[in-house]
C-alpha cells in the first residue's frame, strides 16, 4: 500500500456463541480461534514468496480454494490477464459467499499477494499478506461453525495484485480491487460496505483508520471494539492510505481499511525481511477477529 501523508491457551476450532440477553436483543456475537488464525497465517507464510503471476501466488490460490472446500463454503475464482509494467500478468481473485438474511451484500477483503522485493528475495510477507488472510479463513469458519445466519450476506474476497510493481497508478497496484470494484458496479446498490483487512497480525497491535475511509464505518468499528472491550487497540490515523478498499471508495461504495500501518519501529519491518512468523500475535489477531466479526454481523442492530 502507498502512504499518502495528506492529512493462550491453545483453543480448539470451536465458536463462542453470544449471550442469551444479546440474542434477545437481536445482536449476534462470536469469536475466532486465534490459534486457529495464526495457524493458517503460518502454514500461508510458508508457501514463500507469492508476488502477482507467480508459482507462489498459484499454490496460495489453491491453498485458500483447499480450506473454503473444507469449510463447505460457496467460492468462485475469477481470473483474468492484464498488462502491467513488468509485462502481462495472470491475475486471480477468489470470493468466498455466505448467504445472509438479506440480498443485499458486505465485502470483507484482503490481499494474498507480497511484494515482489529484489532487495529481498525470500520475502514471506507473514503480515503483509498473509494475516489478512488467515484471518479472514478463521472468521469464516467460525459463521460456518456457529451455524447463525448473518443479517447481510457476507462476501469474502481474497484480492490478488494490490502490491505495485512499479508505483501506484490506474494502471499499477489494486489489480484485483480494481477489477471486483468495476464488476460489482450493476449490483452496487447492494452492497452496504467493504471492509478491509490489511497487516493485522503485529506483536503491537495498534489499528489505525486511514483518513478518507467512511466514518459511519469505522465509527460501528469503534462502537464494535467499545462492545468487546478492546477499544484501545482501534484509532483514527493522521494520514490516508491507497490501498484495496480505495477502488469501492472511488466507486461510491463505503469503504474502510482496518490497518495497522506501523510494523515494528518506524514500520521497519514493512516489506523486509523482519516480516515473519514470529512477528505475528495469535492474541492480536483474535482481537481484530472478534471486533471484525462483531461488526459485521450486526451492521444494521
Amino acid at each position: 500500500m502507498e502512504k499518502r501523508f495528506f492529512i493462550f491457551l491453545i483453543l480448539s476450532a470451536v465458536v463462542f456463541p453470544g449471550c442469551s440477553q444479546e440474542e434477545q436483543n437481536g445482536s449476534v456475537s462470536l469469536s475466532v480461534d486465534p490459534m486457529r488464525a495464526f495457524s493458517y497465517v503460518k502454514e500461508i507464510a510458508e508457501i514463500g514468496p507469492r508476488p502477482s503471476g507467480s508459482a507462489g501466488a498459484t499454490k496460495n490460490v489453491e491453498y485458500i480454494c483447499d480450506k473454503l472446500k473444507s469449510l463447505n463454503v460457496d467460492f468462485s475464482t475469477d481470473k483474468w490477464e492484464e498488462n502491467t509494467p513488468v509485462g502481462n500478468i495472470k491475475f486471480c481473485n477468489v470470493v468466498a459467499e455466505i448467504k445472509g438474511e438479506k440480498s443485499d451484500f458486505i465485502i470483507l477483503g484482503a490481499h494474498y499477494d507480497t511484494k515482489l522485493l529484489q532487495s529481498v528475495p525470500n520475502f514471506l510477507g507473514a503480515n503483509d499478506a498473509a494475516s489478512g488472510v488467515g484471518l479472514m479463513l478463521a472468521m469464516i469458519e467460525s459463521i460456518v461453525k456457529s451455524a447463525k445466519i448473518p443479517h447481510h450476506t457476507i462476501k469474502f474476497a481474497f484480492f490478488d495484485g494490490e502490491e505495485c510493481f512499479m508505483k501506484y497508478g490506474p494502471s499499477d497496484g489494486l489489480f484485483g480491487s480494481r477489477r471486483m470494484a468495476g464488476k460489482i458496479s450493476e449490483e452496487k446498490a447492494k452492497c452496504v460496505a467493504m471492509i478491509l483487512l490489511d497487516m493485522v497480525g503485529d506483536n503491537d497491535l495498534n489499528i489505525e483508520i486511514p483518513v478518507g475511509s467512511d466514518e459511519k464505518l469505522a465509527g460501528q468499528i469503534f462502537q464494535a471494539a467499545e462492545k468487546r472491550g478492546k477499544r484501545k487497540y482501534f484509532n483514527w490515523s493522521r494520514i490516508g492510505m491507497t490501498d484495496d478498499h480505495t477502488p469501492f471508495l472511488n466507486a461510491g461504495i463505503p469503504a474502510v481499511d482496518i490497518i495497522d500501518f506501523n510494523f515494528g519501529s518506524s514500520n521497519l519491518y514493512w516489506h523486509s525481511s523482519e516480516d515473519s512468523i514470529d512477528k505475528i500475535s495469535p492474541e492480536n489477531l483474535g482481537i481484530v477477529g472478534d471486533v471484525t466479526l462483531e461488526m459485521i454481523m450486526n451492521l444494521e442492530h
